[in-house]
């Protein structure tokens, strides 16, 4: 399978409930990580992770799916064709 470059935004609507999840998720995924930018917005409880993620169809799928599985978390990907 070809490796594939991918932006991945992370909107965290509730970081009380979700924060901790989302962090468990990335972390397994380090090794595929290549940036990560976060800006929390503790006042209105809301964080945005911005990521550089290489991998495969298959591995930027499941990232997806398993962070958009958690309640209070939107995520939005593009592939890059370079």
């Amino acid at each position: 399978m070809d490796i594939k470059t991918a932006m991945i935004s992370i909107a965290i609507t509730d970081r009380e409930a979700a924060y901790s999840k989302v962090n468990e998720i990335l972390h397994m995924n380090a090794a595929h990580i290549y940036l990560r930018v976060g800006y929390p917005m503790r006042e209105e409880n809301v964080a945005i992770i911005f990521l550089v993620f290489k991998g495969t169809t298959d591995q930027i799928g499941s990232l997806n799916g398993k962070l958009g599985q958690i309640n209070g978390v939107k995520v939005q990907s593009h592939t890059l064709k370079y």
